[in-house]
């Protein structure tokens, strides 16, 4: 999983926990997420009116203040929504501003903002290289809340995976066959976050065990990046060539929709 989707996911999920207890501690700087991060902010466009210019203004410098900020404007929840207008965004998942778009809903009494981040990578900062912002995309629009079945999703991204663990053991190595094989497992596993590096993704206490099993089913699937990666490969047998493009293809569509429902059913 890449950095950039797991701070979104970690972001949307403590940040529902202080939207509804107004209280949260040992969240930032300290969560896994942020790690690399010399700083998080968060800023918005503001035009008084149609004869002025716009001005990009800084709404808040921590996540926690812009947990702040959002509680006080009025904001019911969080949510997780992905946007893509392509099949092939696994291809591109692993860099910085591909693999679609990520945003985090944040919904009111009678619209939603958007929120989208953007990270920008500084060699002279060396332990924390990565300045990122989170920048309001789009105001007062119709929500769009979107939720999938927990149970139907988990059935979905379990059939993908056993094909794609089928066609890693027979063409692939071995290696790449034990993770798809770990990632369904997981779907039935009591302790679903061990062996997973962000221990500290979400508040657990917050999310079922079903909504569990299947974001970390999907976090230990995310195979796709850059060279070493699953999409680092290709296959001289057309078939074969196809069918690895196709499962790919299914297998990211099956992850992002399992996030999604994961966190957008809270205690669902």
């Amino acid at each position: 999983m890449t950095g950039i989707l797991a701070q979104t996911i970690s972001i949307t999920s403590f940040g529902n926990e202080y939207l509804k207890s107004g209280e949260l501690t040992n969240f930032y700087p300290e969560n896994s997420t942020f790690q690399f991060c010399n700083s998080v902010v968060f800023r918005k466009i503001k035009k008084k009116n149609i004869f002025t210019s716009k001005k990009v203004i800084i709404v808040a410098n921590t996540p926690l203040e812009w947990f702040i900020y959002l509680k006080e404007n009025g904001c019911k929840k969080l949510q997780l929504y992905y946007q893509t207008e392509k099949n092939d965004d696994y291809k591109s998942a692993g860099f910085v501003g591909g693999g679609g778009n990520w945003f985090i809903e944040c919904v009111y009494e009678k619209y939603s903002d958007f929120w989208i981040s953007n990270w920008n990578h500084n060699n002279d900062l060396k332990d924390k290289p990565w300045l990122v912002t989170y920048g309001k995309a789009v105001g007062n629009q119709t929500s769009i809340n979107k939720h999938f079945n927990v149970i139907e999703t988990s059935n979905e991204l379990k059939e993908i995976l056993e094909r794609i663990t089928e066609f890693a053991y027979k063409e692939t190595t071995e290696n790449w066959g034990k993770i798809f094989e770990k990632s369904r497992d997981t779907l039935e596993d009591k302790n679903p976050e061990a062996d997973f590096y962000h221990t500290d993704l979400i508040v657990s206490k917050n999310y079922q065990l079903k909504n569990r099993q299947l974001l970390m089913s999907a976090c230990k699937a995310f195979v796709f990046g850059g060279m070493g990666s699953w999409n680092d490969m290709w296959f001289e047998n057309e078939e074969v060539e196809q069918k690895y493009i196709s499962l790919s293809s299914e297998l990211y569509i099956a992850i992002t929709k399992a996030i999604g429902s994961a966190i957008n059913n809270v205690n669902a």
